[in-house]
């Protein structure tokens, strides 16, 4: 394996860490690794497994013309191109919402980023096994982003169905980021292509454009997706200060991401993992409830008043050793 096709894992590597440790600071939970694990290995596999099951994938996956970062697959079957992001991104990330994994846009998006990179790393090496491959490495580094932008905009786009106003929304809604993922990807891919007819794959200045263009996509991802998931916690956790269930301060700290990832807050990191799951879990729930039929929500209530229960005598039991700062 030549250097230039060896630095998209490096930079896969990278950026999984980096999504990861943004996880991590957050709610500390370790617990997720195996979930992202084992998205990165199904994802990883998909495009090999669409081959094995005799698709067309096998007769248009071939090393692009002069030696190019994007197989003409990106440019001959959008069917295609569909059915590789259901199988390798889509239906992954489906299964963890579906499995209580995905809490909110942010959380989805760090999926995304991960199966998109492990898809995009699984293309590659189908890639190298037909025929010998020698792309420039800064146009792989982009291609790699581009993977990441379109994973972390689909799961984003779950994450936030995840807490629509209302349930008949989110199947909508989880469409509707497929659809942005698909734009997103054919925009991008569109800007490689004039960009490398203009200047050529092997221009550096150029490729490195191109990196930077998907690295502000995946950045406003996450910042948008914080930024909403910054205002539901504040909306929901206002009316908990105002039901006596939280004190005033965990309005003010939690909603930040910037905040809460301090340690000032709270002196123990163990306490401060509890505190936020308990407290990031309670919010979330009551917005994905708020809506439902008052049938409906006297049942799935009961489960947020055990939430405010448990959050009200934690915060008053830890409060009497360890008040914050």
């Amino acid at each position: 394996m030549s250097l230039g096709v060896a630095i998209p894992f490096a930079v896969s590597a990278v950026l999984c860490g980096c999504v990861f440790l943004l996880l991590w600071l957050d709610r500390y939970r370790l617990e997720l690794l195996p979930w992202l694990g084992a998205v990165a290995v199904w994802s990883f596999g998909g495009p090999a497994l669409l081959l094995v099951a005799g698709s067309r994938l096998g007769e248009l996956l071939h090393p692009p013309g002069a030696g190019g970062p994007i197989p003409e697959l990106w440019l001959t079957s959008v069917l295609v191109i569909a059915a590789l992001i259901f199988l390798g991104v889509a239906l992954p990330l489906g299964l963890a919402a579906r499995m209580s994994i995905l809490e909110g846009p942010s959380n989805g998006a760090v999926f995304g980023v991960v199966a998109g990179l492990a898809f995009s790393g699984g293309m590659e090496l189908l890639v190298l096994e037909r025929t010998p491959w020698q792309a420039a490495g800064a146009a792989l580094a982009f291609v790699c982003l581009l993977h990441a932008a379109v994973g972390a905009v689909l799961g984003a786009g779950i994450g936030l169905a995840r807490l629509a106003v209302r349930p008949a929304l989110r199947l909508p809604g989880v469409l509707a980021a497929a659809v942005a993922a698909l734009v997103v990807g054919a925009l991008l891919t569109a800007g490689a292509v004039s960009s490398w007819t203009s200047w050529g794959e092997v221009n550096v200045a150029c490729n490195l454009a191109l990196t930077a263009v998907g690295a502000v996509v995946l950045v406003a991802v996450f910042a948008v997706s914080v930024s909403y998931e910054a205002r539901v916690l504040a909306g929901q956790l206002a009316e908990e200060v105002t039901l006596g269930v939280v004190p005033p301060w965990v309005a003010q700290i939690v909603p930040s991401y910037l905040r809460r990832i301090r340690s000032d807050w709270w002196p123990r990191r163990d306490e401060r993992r509890e505190i936020l799951r308990l407290v990031v879990g309670l919010a979330f729930r009551k917005h994905r409830l708020r809506t439902l039929p008052e049938d409906r929500a006297r049942l799935y209530g009961l489960e947020v008043g055990r939430m405010r229960h448990r959050a009200r005598a934690l915060l008053v039991d830890l409060e009497e050793t360890a008040p914050p700062t």
